[in-house]
């Protein structure tokens, strides 16, 4: 190849170019950006308004409509929801994927603008924003003091500041604890007996409070500024402001008011409880703090696509520095990039682990030599990968790192190709770089057309739309690149470095590493040892002690155990695959019938079924009465069709006698382990799905059996094609597969199930609730959880700490938001996942069981979650016309559900709830406007003196140095604490008191603690969780069903919409059916090109769909749940399978070209191409070996101070196991497609295509021979 040609002409180039590489794809791994999630754009405006002590319908009437009108008309929106509380109004803004979010937001704000003439003049001004969901909280800073709760609030904003001074924080969010203002208490009597308002205090306090440019004044030589300094230098001031004079008198503030420098209402309560902390060497060691203390919390947010490892360094460090007072306690909880970097070692580890399987593989294969020539082309593709990263900005998240696990196995592939072409010419007496140059373009073009067909599978998956779409599209951009990048490795680098260092045994080596490059190695080497000495004498201790070890356990072990094996087994294992080709291929014809019977296995099966999709067709088409004459033959074909696989099947394991039995033994024994193992996990098997599992075995085993002793009777049985046998036996062994999946299913789930790291409660009271009784209930649910933990030691062991929230939503706990006194959060942080007594999974079971059965209150368990944010699994919207009528189907409907979930009707169905906040008790104030403006006055201005007396005015800000506190000014709480002191109100206007009981009535209602909108309409939702160890989408099915019925009898217009989870399944499972087809096509198009036949692409890509039966098969064993993931290997699986049949039947047609009969051609391809097929589906499947199964091995901690950290299982493992498990055995079941039913298939299909040819131009075909 001309690329190949030219990185040989310039090696020396080709040379820096890899050096190069390597130095910039290490620098770049370093810098690239760590998180645990990506960081993706999600398409959704949010815009926020707070407006204080306005309730939910006055939020949605004054605020929320308003905006909706405005906004409703932009384009590209899918769709708008809003919620309306007290006080804040928040509407999300949905838009298609193809709008770019720039334009959007820029619309929405200048839809925003148009609106806001039409919002409350006091109401706060709208925040529109993005929700980037890389923007969260990386840590908890927690601060306890054995000083006054005020002064450490101050040491806590000063903190504040100084965190938000660094530059990759985004925010801070500061919560708990007192915030002071100016208060300017009002005494409704003094203020009455002067005649004077509200207004007036507020009026006067504004005006005095201010600093105000004079000017400036040149007196001689100086130029003097003039400044009007009027601003308070002390709260005391407030109370010295004269607010009228009356007959001469001055009134003083403070002769209405008694002003003080005090605390605003408290929100909020924070505590915490630590079980263990960290010791100066990062480990976790014992506290076990019986009592809770108070804290203020600093929820530190980092910026988009910055670093969270350096982040949370800088913030620690700045920790480090800060001077705290005396007394002050530093605890820092929810630390995320503890997190990450124990997901980032772990797949780090697993790569390095699934890499060494490789190795190990490719020296037992190729040789020492030959395995580090092709090896090496696993650190340079990673090193062009991570360089491309760089250069395109990207984050290094645990996707891209999945990835490059998958991608691991499959980069030697084109490299064992390359290698060993060039040994065979090396071979055949070519000079060293003339053989990389022949051999790289005699193989280029299929090694090019062979990593086509890979990335082929994956480019549509880049087009997956919506969030989950932009969250799983890093795994295709890192496969398609990294295999390119292995592409690249493989025509440049790799001929470059084979040219430089491959040897041929028994011939001088002219090309061996000259004296000057063996003292450029070794002085390099030594250096190196000598930096690593200084920097850790332990790892320089290991590497040494490992190299002397290695060594000789390589010349006396390792070296002749790959030898024997390359020497002696391999040759013994082609020889046994040849004789096998041998027997598959053999048929006679000379028995009568011998086609007839051979037809009505396969064929008729096939036949019946393409018979019954066209009558499927005509049905829909036309009519029922002329589709039946279509799918009755349909129907006797396939059933004839099954009765032929059937008899082939027993009849060939009756041939195949005691291989039978043997085969049936080792097939129990594999899945009897494999069950038992899983029957110990936590996942347990059923019993009677396990002896399901085994009747497939005995089949096998019995009629090995049974055909072994019939050979021993002296019985000859028919042969007539094995070719046929084998193809109707290996169908009847899938159909077998199929049933057993039906059988046993292993569920359907959208992502799997892992063990959390966090698990919070949300306790939520009655409406109206305050906040000390919410703080009561939360004390009550702390001494249940105190209790569980003096009772359970594997909880105990299992709990960090426990952090309490009185009086803050689920949605922002801990930051943001506006206060819910009727809501507590406790949010549980657990120690790391090696460190827990039992699954993290069993331990929230617990407390879900510890917690229930408390009156009065709802409780909700969730827990955080890999993967993309996703609905509940069950999450119901009721909408329809009348809000009345929503409201009691709702209820009707969550009455029901609740039903199911506490009798156990619906096994595993928990949290029922909806977002139907009723029940608030409010006092109406209606107005009468006649009385009203007998008086002069109008409802803004009772409105505003009712809002001033009871929630509050701010007046100014007092400055304090760089603090500012709000000067608020309202009633004193005496003359509000009660109904009826607020009806006792007095409005003074133009010097008349005014009774506010003679210009309003007064109702005690209950109103709707929030209001939740869909494109403008009113909408409620009804939704439930699932309890760990049982199937999201089964507990759905089973609310579907038992909710049909009612569903059919719900009024006109009416409707329930199942979102969520099960929405975002759907759409997520119907792109990916569509990628898979789209993929195959693109696939098959790139063979057809390659091949320029119809034939061998069509035999290809059945062998593709076989192999999802070995999918099917790998889940019944391990029993894992059909997820999202096991979709995605099913079509990594379609790229990755037709590498090993486009080698065989290629080189096939080669010897066929050669003159080699069909049979001969096909036997000496099988034999020939056995050792690269065996060798790229080993590196594939050992490279995911160590993540599916949990194979963990902390390599810097062994060479850093000597401790390995062997564990089996990983948070990782159990969200990424599934695809792990679906390309491994779908491989290893392609591989024996490839390798036994592929050449069979190519057999049959020419002997067809022959008969056909022959049929029309001579005549009858012959019935033996070679042609057939």
């Amino acid at each position: 190849m001309r690329v190949t040609d030219t990185a040989i002409k310039y090696r020396t180039s080709a040379v820096v170019l890899t050096l190069l590489i390597t130095f910039g794809g290490a620098f770049s791994y370093v810098k690239l950006p760590k998180e645990s999630s990506p960081s993706i754009e999600i398409p959704y405006i949010v815009i926020t308004t707070l407006y204080a002590g306005a309730s939910p319908s006055d939020i949605e009437n004054l605020i929320t409509q308003p905006i909706e009108r405005e906004i409703k008309g932009l384009s590209g929106i899918d769709n708008i929801k809003s919620t309306s509380t007290e006080g804040v109004s928040s509407i999300v803004v949905e838009f298609t994927p193809d709008v770019s979010m720039d334009d959007a937001n820029q619309k929405v704000r200048d839809k925003v603008d148009l609106a806001k003439p039409d919002l409350p003049q006091d109401a706060e001004e709208p925040i529109v924003s993005e929700i980037d969901i890389s923007e969260f909280p990386v840590m908890v800073i927690n601060l306890a003091a054995d000083y006054p709760l005020a002064r450490l609030k101050e040491v806590a904003e000063d903190l504040e500041d100084e965190l938000e001074s660094i530059p990759s924080v985004l925010e801070v969010d500061l919560v708990g604890g007192l915030e002071r203002e100016v208060q300017v208490d009002v005494d409704l009597a003094k203020l009455q007996g002067y005649g004077l308002t509200f207004d007036d205090i507020t009026k006067v306090i504004g005006q005095e409070n201010t600093n105000i440019p004079g000017g400036k004044v040149d007196v001689d030589r100086l130029n003097y500024l003039i400044r009007v300094d009027g601003q308070f230098d002390e709260p005391r001031q407030v109370a010295d402001v004269v607010v009228k004079t009356l007959g001469g008198q001055p009134v003083y503030i403070r002769d209405l008011a008694d002003v003080r420098f005090g605390f605003k209402e408290r929100a909020s309560y924070a505590r915490l409880r630590i079980l263990r902390m960290e010791d100066e060497d990062g480990k976790l060691e014992e506290v076990n703090q019986q009592g809770y203390l108070q804290v203020i919390s600093l929820n530190v947010k980092k910026r988009a696509g910055e670093n969270i490892l350096e982040t949370s360094a800088a913030v620690r460090e700045t920790l480090d520095k800060f001077a705290f007072p005396t007394g002050t306690r530093v605890l820092v909880t929810g630390d995320q990039s503890k997190e990450v970097k124990d997901l980032v070692k772990d797949l780090e580890n697993n790569i390095i682990s699934g890499l060494l399987f490789v190795v190990a593989v490719l020296l037992f294969f190729l040789g020492v030599r030959n395995s580090f020539l092709v090896g090496v082309a696993i650190p340079f593709s990673m090193c062009l990968t991570f360089l491309i990263f760089f250069a395109m900005g990207q984050t290094l998240n645990f996707i891209i790192l999945f990835s490059l696990i998958i991608a691991l196995g499959m980069l030697v592939d084109n490299a064992i190709v390359i290698v060993e072409n060039i040994y065979r010419f090396l071979e055949e007496g070519h000079d060293h770089w003339e053989a990389a140059r022949l051999a790289t373009g005699e193989v280029g073009g299929a090694v090019v057309a062979s990593t086509a067909t890979t990335v082929a599978a994956f480019i549509p998956m880049l087009f997956w739309p919506g969030i989950i779409g932009e969250f799983m599209g890093y795994l295709p951009m890192t496969l398609i690149v990294t295999l390119s990048a292995s592409l690249f490795v493989a025509l440049i680098i790799n001929p470059v470095v084979t040219g430089y260092f491959a040897r041929v045994e028994g011939r001088h080596d002219h090309m061996s590493m000259k004296k000057p490059a063996k003292v450029i190695v070794t002085v390099a080497t030594a250096v190196s040892f000598i930096v690593v000495l200084v920097e850790n004498q332990t790892t320089a201790l290991v590497l040494a002690g490992s190299v002397i070890l290695i060594y000789p356990a390589h010349i006396y072990m390792m070296k002749p155990i790959a030898d024997t094996f390359v020497e002696k087994g391999l040759p013994a294992i082609v020889a046994w695959y040849r004789g096998f080709l041998q027997w598959m291929l053999q048929r006679d014809y000379s028995v009568r019938w011998a086609m007839a019977r051979n037809a009505t296995g396969i064929t008729g099966f096939a036949g019946g079924l393409g018979l019954a999709v066209i009558g499927g067709v005509v049905a829909a088409a036309s009519s029922k009465e002329a589709a039946a004459v279509i799918l009755l033959p349909a129907a006797v074909m396939v059933a004839v069709g099954l009765l032929g696989i059937v008899l082939h099947t027993f009849e060939l394991l009756l041939v195949g006698g005691w291989k039978a039995m043997r085969l049936g033994l080792v097939f129990g024994a594999v899945t009897a382990s494999v069950l038992g193992i899983m029957y110990l996990s936590p996942r347990p098997v059923e019993g009677q799905t396990i002896l399901e599992m085994l009747v497939l075995p005995a089949v096998v085993v019995a009629f090995g059996l049974l055909g072994g002793l019939l050979r021993l009777t002296g019985r000859t049985l028919i042969l007539t094609d094995n070719r046929a046998k084998l193809m109707n036996a290996v169908m009847g062994g899938l159909l077998s597969i199929l049933a057993m999946f039906v059988l046993a299913p292993t569920g359907v789930e959208f992502f799997p199930d892992t063990d959390p790291n966090q698990i919070k409660v949300e306790v939520k009271a009655r409406l109206g609730t305050n906040l000390e009784a919410s703080n009561g209930t939360a004390n009550e649910f702390q001494q249940r959880l105190d209790a569980l933990l003096a009772e359970d030691p594997n909880t105990t062991v299992n709990m960090e700490n426990i952090l309490v929230g009185v009086g803050v939503g689920g949605d922002q706990a801990f930051g943001g938001g506006s206060s819910h006194p009727e809501t507590s959060v406790i949010t549980m942080n657990l120690v790391e996942y090696n460190d827990r007594n039992e699954p993290s999974r069993t331990t929230l079971e617990k407390i879900r069981d510890r917690l229930k059965g408390v009156p009065g209150v709802d409780i909700t368990i969730t827990k955080d979650q890999n993967g993309p944010p996703t609905g509940p699994p069950v999450n119901i919207e009721v909408s329809g016309p009348r809000f009345e009528q929503i409201v009691a189907i709702s209820s009707e409907l969550k009455a029901m559900l609740k039903g199911w979930a506490d009798s156990g009707e619906i096994p595993g169905l928990v949290d029922v709830r909806d977002n139907l906040d009723t029940g608030r008790p409010e006092l109406a104030v209606r107005i009468d406007r006649v009385r009203a403006a007998q008086f002069g006055l109008n409802t803004q201005q009772i409105a505003t003196n009712v809002r001033t007396a009871i929630n509050g005015t701010k007046a100014s800000t007092y400055r304090d140095g760089k603090d500012e506190y709000d000067i608020t000014v309202r009633l004193r709480k005496a003359d509000r604490d009660s109904l009826e002191a607020v009806k006792n109100l007095t409005i003074v206007h133009e010097g008349a008191q005014v009774p506010l009981v003679a210009v309003a009535d007064f109702d005690v209602t209950s109103g709707l603690g929030s209001v939740t909108r869909k494109d403008a309409q009113r909408v409620v939702t009804v939704s439930g969780g699932a309890a760990t160890g049982y199937n999201k989408e089964a507990i759905l099915q089973q609310v579907q069903l038992k909710l049909k019925d009612y569903v059919s009898k719900l009024p006109a217009g009416y409707k329930l919409e199942y979102t969520g989870e099960n929405k975002d399944q759907e759409e997520s499972f119907s792109f990916l059916t569509t990628a898979l087809f789209v993929g195959s096509a693109l696939i098959l198009m790139i063979m057809i090109a390659q091949f320029n036949s119809v034939t061998s692409p069509f035999i290809i890509m059945i062998a593709v769909a076989l192999s999802l039966i070995g999918v099917l098969l790998g889940l019944l064993l391990t029993r894992t749940a059909f997820s999202l993931f096991t979709f995605i290997g099913i079509i990594s699986l379609a790229g990755i399978v037709v590498n090993n049949a486009i080698v065989l039947i290629d080189y096939t047609m080669q010897l066929r070209d050669r003159g080699l009969a069909k049979t001969e051609a096909i036997v000496e391809a099988g034999a020939t191409r056995l050792r690269p097929v065996l060798l790229t589906a080993l590196t594939t499947v050992l490279g995911l070996i160590p993540l599916t199964f949990g194979i963990n091995i902390d390599f810097v901690g062994l060479l850093t101070n000597l401790d390995p950290d062997f564990h089996i299982g990983s948070p990782s493992t159990q969200f990424w196991g599934p695809m792990g498990t679906a390309i491994i055995s779908g491989l290893t079941f392609a591989t024996f497609l490839t390798l036994v039913i592929v050449p069979v298939m190519y057999s049959l299909m020419d002997s067809v295509t022959v008969r056909v040819k022959d049929v029309f131009a001579h005549g009858p075909a012959p019935t033996h021979g070679d042609k057939g």
